[in-house]
C-alpha cells in the first residue's frame, strides 16, 4: 500500500506516523524512497538523522527532540499509519491537521479492537496479554481510556498469577497496583475491575502462553465466584494473529521431526513474534535470534539474548561436524533476508550451496 501511494504521489510529502512493522530493512528501504518518521524512528534500527543510503533524505524526529512531533506535519501531507494501528490521540492530532490519512492497519489488529469495545460496553475490564509500550498495545490502551474502560497489560504467567492472587482475595489489591507500573489505565481499582474480565491478546504473542493466561484466569475467577459464575464474569477471546499462529505451528512441527542440533531465527529484534518464535525454539535446542545474515561468522554469531533486550555476540556456536540447522523468520522478516542467512550459513560451513541443493 506504501508502495503504491509513493508512486501515485510524486513529489508529495509522505510521513509515517512511526515504523510500519518492526523490521529495520524495510523502514530503512522507505526511507530511502523519501518517506519520514512522525516519531519513534530510533525503533525502527535507524539512527537519527542517518541516511540508509547515499542521497536518500535522513531519518529525523518531526519537530526535533524538544517539540511537538507533528508540528511538521501540513495539511497537504499524506501521512502512514502503520500496521499497528495508532492511538486515539495521534488520529485526532492528524485529523485536527488535516493531512490525507493512509491506514494499513492489520485486519488482525483490528480484531482485538472491535472485541474491546463490545467488552467494555457490556461492562468487562480488558486484561490484555502483550507488552507496554509496543505499538500496537499502546494503540489498544489508548482505545480503553477513550472508551472509559479500564485495562491492566500482563506480559507472561508470572503477571498473570498476580492478577489472579487478587481475583482470588488471597493478595491485597493495592499490592497488585505497586508490581504494575505503567501496565493500568488511570484509576484502576483491582478490588473493583477485576469483578468481571475480558481476555484479549497483542496479536504476536506467544500463542500457548495466551491460552494458559485464559485458563488460569479463569480459574481464579471460578475459585472466587463459583462455576455458575464464570461465563458471565470472564470473556477469553483469541486474537493471535493467523501467521503468528501458524509460524509458532511450523517451529513446533520442526523441533519435532528434523532432529535439530540448532536454530536460527531471523527478524528484527523490536518484533514481538519474532521473539516468540525464538521463544518456541529455545525450550529445546540452541536457538539465536539475529536481524540479518551480517550477524553471522565462522566463528561468531551477533544476537539478542532470549530473556532480555540485550545484543551479544557469542563464539563457538557452530558445532564443528555434521550439524543440522533450523531457520524460521518472524512475519516481518522480508523473505530474501531468510535466503540470505541460509546462504550464509552454508559459506561459513563451507558447504557449496549446489551441492546441498541436488542432496535435497
Amino acid at each position: 500500500m506504501v508502495h503504491e501511494a509513493i508512486a501515485a504521489n510524486p513529489g508529495r510529502r509522505m510521513w509515517l506516523l512511526s515504523p510500519i512493522i518492526h523490521n529495520p530493512t524495510v523502514n530503512r528501504d522507505l526511507v530511502a524512497r523519501g518517506v519520514r518518521f512522525i516519531k519513534d524512528p530510533e525503533v525502527s534500527g535507524i539512527g537519527v538523522g542517518e541516511a540508509s543510503t547515499a542521497g536518500a533524505p535522513a531519518l529525523t524526529a518531526a519537530g526535533g527532540h524538544s517539540g511537538d512531533p507533528f508540528l511538521r506535519v501540513d495539511p497537504d501531507d499524506l501521512v502512514v499509519i502503520p500496521a499497528f494501528s495508532a492511538e486515539v490521540e495521534d488520529m485526532e492530532r492528524l485529523a485536527a491537521i488535516g493531512c490525507t490519512i493512509l491506514d494499513t492497519t492489520c485486519p488482525w489488529v483490528e480484531r482485538p479492537h472491535r472485541r474491546t469495545e463490545r467488552l467494555i460496553s457490556e461492562g468487562f475490564t480488558l486484561v490484555i496479554h502483550g507488552k507496554v509500550g509496543h505499538d500496537e498495545t499502546r494503540a489498544t490502551c489508548s482505545l480503553i481510556r477513550n472508551r472509559e474502560g479500564h485495562y491492566v497489560v500482563v506480559a507472561d504467567l508470572p503477571e498473570t498469577d498476580l492478577v489472579c492472587a487478587v481475583i482470588r482475595g488471597t493478595m491485597p489489591a493495592e499490592e497488585l497496583a505497586r508490581g504494575f507500573p505503567g501496565a493500568m489505565s488511570p484509576r484502576f481499582d483491582p478490588a473493583q475491575h477485576l469483578e468481571r474480565v475480558g481476555l484479549i491478546n497483542q496479536t504476536t504473542m506467544l500463542a500457548s502462553e495466551s491460552r494458559e493466561i485464559g485458563n488460569r484466569i479463569a480459574a481464579a475467577m471460578r475459585e472466587r465466584h463459583g462455576s455458575d459464575q464464570l461465563q458471565s464474569r470472564f470473556r477469553d477471546y483469541d486474537t493471535i494473529c493467523s501467521a503468528t499462529q501458524e509460524n509458532q505451528d511450523a517451529v513446533h512441527e520442526l523441533l519435532t521431526s528434523s532432529g535439530l542440533d540448532l536454530m536460527l531465527v531471523v527478524g528484527g529484534y523490536e518484533s514481538s513474534n519474532t521473539r516468540n518464535l525464538a521463544r518456541v525454539a529455545a525450550g529445546r535446542v540452541p536457538t539465536f535470534h539475529l536481524e540479518d545474515a551480517s550477524a553471522i561468522s565462522a566463528d561468531a554469531i551477533g544476537h539478542q539474548r532470549l530473556d532480555r533486550p540485550e545484543r551479544v555476540v557469542t563464539r563457538g556456536w557452530l558445532p564443528a561436524g555434521k550439524v543440522v540447522v533450523g531457520f524460521t523468520a518472524g512475519a516481518s522478516t522480508p523473505d530474501n533476508k531468510l535466503g540470505e542467512v541460509i546462504q550464509r550459513v552454508i559459506e561459513v560451513a563451507g558447504e557449496r550451496p549446489d551441492s546441498l541443493l541436488a542432496a535435497g
